[in-house]
């Protein structure tokens, strides 16, 4: 069972790490709030329904991967839903942009990514395009709640 008391933490995938210096770095919204894995205990290479769990364990996340299938297998959907973890999939498109450009493009999202996880609720998923929007338009797309059905 997730843990559901305490602050929001955010955390991403092991893949991400430079991503995690770029917000520290740059003092982005909430950069105290983003712990890596490692700093919450959990292994490198663990897999994904592990991850999820320990992950829930520990407390209120929210936590950022380019996997955009992640929670696609069943054993990993009903290891996220069991979690309670906010989760934000950017996707195959985000990999494909240059290292400079994915992290202009990350820091423009991060204020809705953290606004979303906050005021979102607990174990919801969202997609996020690597595009910047024009205004009035959405970079976020809700993929499930918690309790919603999966075709």
């Amino acid at each position: 069972m997730a843990a559901a008391e305490g602050r929001l933490r955010f955390s991403l995938d092991e893949n991400s790490g430079a991503l995690v210096d770029l917000l520290r770095q740059s003092r982005a919204e909430s950069y105290e709030d983003v712990v890596t894995l490692a700093e919450v205990g959990i292994e490198p290479g663990a897999l994904d329904p592990n991850l999820l769990k320990e992950l829930g364990s520990k407390g209120r996340f929210a936590f950022i991967t380019r996997d955009g299938k992640m929670i696609e297998p069943m054993i990993q959907r009903s290891a996220w839903r069991e979690s309670r973890v906010t989760l934000f999939l950017l996707g195959r498109q985000w990999g494909t942009l240059k290292l400079g450009e994915q992290a202009r493009r990350f820091l423009f999202v991060w204020p809705q990514i953290v606004a979303h996880a906050r005021d979102g609720g607990q174990g919801v998923a969202w997609r996020v395009a690597p595009r910047v929007p024009a205004v009035g338009t959405n970079t976020f797309r809700l993929v499930t709640g918690l309790h919603a059905s999966f075709p």
